[in-house]
């Protein structure tokens, strides 16, 4: 009853959004102006090009596409003087200075765009450049429109993109899956594969361009990511000196962000630096009860404080050189560094069934968790005289070094030393990638197309772990323990080959389809335990979008693709993470891939009115699936481990919309409702229920070049494999003081005001326990963030990238 209340409510406001948009619409003045978008080489007609008109403040205040023949109009200005932005994927940007006198229809005739050396992309649905806009199973968020982005983080910026969902601690999940690949402009991020929600606080919202969420990834990319493929866009210069230097200020963070891009003839240089400072605070409850044959035999009562500051830093440069209209070559390189600590004290108490306590102590821990690595990029693009036909060869060379080490103090009730542990851990990472892709059109005008392509990744990781702790009685007299020192190598070698067609017919419909054969090679080996093991297995991965353009403003697309997620190194690493006594963390070396099949409808709608909606049914099956398995000691201590003991089922709506209230303000939201049903027979597991959630974002522009927006977020509970997670609620607001002439803006930002906690839940079950525990993060901040540009506007790069999206999970400590 209280959904189909919210449905009912969610609906009357979308309708009734819509019929104003409509009305306001209707009484706009317009001024007509027209063209056609030509090749400057074939002369042939650009369909879906993006035109944006810009005042003289560079301000977009009207946006619309070019047709099939190449023919583009606007009514949605009025007398004055502007900028025509042209752009299309594949061309390069081009810029005309006009101005309406009179409402006289001004005509440009034919533009000519220039060949650039870009990766082709899927069909371009539409080029309207809204807040949210749609392509063939994916949706793309432009996060650079959105001022409350400004001095925030990409976890920040992925909070408000569609269809995501972004925890307090920064993890990212999509329709309720953790199980994606974050990439950056299409590449392979080490940062990323280490630990996502790090990674994410150690990029700035600034430097990101768009944010491209991709549901129904096609043969192209890697079989990893289930859930699916978030691919960050970043800012490049397109003139010939541009830049920013940002400067933030706040109770939780600080952060200096400067970037800088040179554009020649040939080259185009771009570099970024980010230094960041937060502020990470958690209060934990936990309260837990075992049971045997269904009596209640005891509890455990935890209550833990974490209050950690996060010192970290990353840059990289990258450089395109275009040697000639045919050849073009690439380099990147990225480098980080930081210290991640999870500093805490706790109140340990086990209790008998009536509440008398049997046992209680202190536990302080200090932990010391710095990182470091670098990722290295070669790329070379070769174009054909034949147009469309394309070569591309990709190398990138991966290094990092992660270290966790915990030094844990157990006290009696007199502050006494009674257990001392120490779990040094160090990680190292090396890994080569080659990549190869071919593009062949099948038809002159180069709407169908046959590619293919080779890769090959060479992942080496070793973790040295040692761990020392008190013996004979005398907590200073601390000792290693063999049994938990150890080392441990792991080789993952993957293969793969795939190809795919695409057709696009002129009467409105398309076909991509297309399939990838992946053979996986492992080798595990603990040194001092003797075990060793192997394990190769391949994958047969198909992948196929139909798409249909009912006409110029609704189309519909349908999608299949199958997905596998291998573990990563931090679900395999044997070495026992006990820095909390009664929550011990450990990996499982035997852990295999899981495997996921997904289907996607969806429906888009996007007008020259700047209204978009897309409403996707979608529907997946896992097995085999990868799931954190509790269980529990007789102290009512427990280990979490991975496990293939599992399958999962989700199915659900996704809703997404944006448009003008007014002509100066605008509103988008994402809205979801899922299903999940969890089920493992050797546990005797059988899980099912609904989740749901909403968000909202609202813009208004002022006069004075002033700016407001607030955001909110609501996610209900969802349900997981042995219990659920509560609902969470996040909301921010956000004021901006543009200062055109010196090209400067401040930005007010402020993050849960009415409250300086924010409280979720977390409930996990089985016949032999009942656990729950109650998160507060620390989320009540204000920060102020100044920005000056110098030079003018960025772009996207351009070249393609290594994407390696195949490991699952993160990094979780230890």
């Amino acid at each position: 009853m209280k959904f189909q209340y919210s449905y009912r409510f969610f609906s009357s406001v979308l309708m009734s959004l819509l019929i104003a948009q409509t009305s306001f619409s209707q009484t706009l003045p317009g001024y007509l102006i027209k063209g056609t978008l030509i090749d400057s080489a074939s002369s042939k007609a650009i369909e879906f090009g993006t035109i944006s008109i810009l005042d003289d403040q560079q301000q977009v205040v009207a946006l619309t596409y070019s047709d099939e023949n190449g023919f583009f109009k606007s009514t949605d200005i009025k007398t004055g003087s502007y900028f025509l932005n042209l752009s299309f994927v594949g061309y390069r940007q081009k810029r005309i200075a006009f101005t309406i006198s009179s409402a006289a229809p001004f005509d440009f005739g034919s533009i000519k765009l220039i060949s650039d050396v870009k990766q082709l992309d899927a069909i371009t649905v539409t080029g309207m450049k809204q807040l949210v806009e749609q392509q063939p199973g994916m949706l793309i968020y432009n996060a650079e429109k959105d001022i409350s982005n400004t001095g925030g983080t990409a976890a920040d910026v992925l909070r408000k993109a569609p269809i995501l969902n972004v925890d307090a601690a920064g993890n990212v999940t999509m329709r309720g899956n953790s199980n994606l690949r974050i990439l950056i402009n299409g590449k392979y991020s080490g940062q990323m594969a280490r630990n996502a929600a790090d990674a994410l606080n150690m990029m700035p919202a600034g430097s990101i361009k768009s944010v491209e969420v991709i549901t129904s990834p096609s043969a192209r990319y890697d079989a990893e990511g289930a859930a699916g493929v978030i691919n960050i866009i970043t800012k490049k210069g397109n003139q010939s000196t541009s830049g920013t230097i940002e400067v933030v200020g706040g109770n939780l963070e600080q952060a200096i962000n400067p970037r800088i891009a040179i554009n020649r003839d040939r080259w185009n240089v771009s570099s970024t630096l980010h230094l960041h400072r937060f502020r990470n605070k958690e209060l934990s409850s936990i309260h837990r009860t075992t049971f045997q044959n269904g009596a209640e035999t005891g509890k455990v009562r935890q209550e833990i404080v974490r209050d950690n500051a996060k010192p970290h830093s990353s840059g990289d440069v990258q450089i395109e050189y275009l040697a000639d209209s045919a050849n073009a070559f690439n380099f990147s390189a990225n480098g980080w560094l930081g210290n991640w600590p999870q500093n805490g004290d706790q109140h340990n108490s086990r209790l008998t069934p009536d509440g008398q306590v049997i046992d209680q102590f202190y536990q302080s821990v200090k932990t010391k968790a710095p990182n470091k690595g670098m990722d290295l990029n070669l790329g070379y693009t070769k174009k054909f005289r034949k147009p469309g036909e394309e070569l591309y060869l990709m190398a990138q060379y991966n290094r990092s070094i992660d270290d966790f080490n915990y030094n844990a103090k157990q006290f009696d009730d007199e502050q006494s030393l009674v257990y001392r542990e120490i779990n040094d851990n160090t990680t190292h990472n090396r890994e080569w990638t080659f990549q190869g892709d071919y593009i062949l059109p099948l038809t002159t005008s180069g709407k169908h197309a046959l590619e293919s392509g080779v890769k090959a990744i060479l992942r080496n990781v070793g973790s040295d772990y040692q761990v020392q702790a008190s013996e004979n009685g005398i907590p200073e007299n601390l000792g290693t323990i063999p049994s938990r020192t150890d080392r441990f190598d792991y080789r993952q070698d993957v293969l793969a080959a795939y190809t795919q067609i695409k057709f696009k017919w002129s009467n409105g419909w398309a076909l991509h389809a297309g399939a990838r054969m992946e053979g996986t090679f492992l080798d595990g080996h603990q040194r001092d335990a003797g075990v060793h093991f192997t394990s190769n297995f391949s994958n047969f991965v198909p992948s196929a979008t139909i798409f249909k353009k009912l006409d110029a403003n609704n189309n519909l697309t349908l999608s299949y693709t199958k997905r596998i997620s291998r573990p990563s190194i931090w679900d395999l690493n044997p070495n026992r993470d006990s820095q909390d006594p009664k929550n011990v963390v450990v990996g499982n070396p035997s852990l295999k891939p899981e495997e996921v099949n997904q289907m996607e409808l969806t429906y888009a709608l996007q007008t020259n009115s700047d209204l978009f909606l897309n409403v996707s049914a979608f529907g997946r099956k896992t097995n085999n699936s990868i799931e954190s398995i509790v269980t529990m000691d007789a102290a009512g201590a427990a280990t979490t481990t991975k496990q293939n003991l599992a399958s999962n089922a989700q199915y659900g709506l996704n809703f997404s919309t944006s448009l003008s209230l007014l002509p100066d303000w605008k509103i988008n939201s994402n809205a979801n409702i899922r299903r999940a049903h969890f089920k493992s027979g050797v546990l005797g597991i059988d899980n099912k229920g609904a989740a749901w959630g909403i968000n909202v974002n609202t813009s208004v522009k002022l006069p004075g070049n002033y700016s407001v927006q607030a955001y909110g977020d609501y996610d209900a509970r969802s349900i997981e494999l042995q219990g659920f997670e509560g609902a969470w609620f996040y909301y921010s607001f956000s004021a901006k003081k543009e200062f055109p002439a010196r090209k400067l803006s401040v930005t007010l930002t402020t993050v849960s005001p009415f409250g300086s906690y924010r409280s979720q839940k977390e409930v996990v079950s089985s016949p032999e326990f009942y656990s729950i525990m109650r998160n507060q993060y620390l989320m009540r901040s204000v920060k102020l963030s100044i920005n000056w540009e110098f030079g003018g506007l960025f772009k996207q790069g351009s070249g393609r990238k290594i994407n390696n999206d195949d490991l699952k999970n993160v990094k979780q400590g230890g």
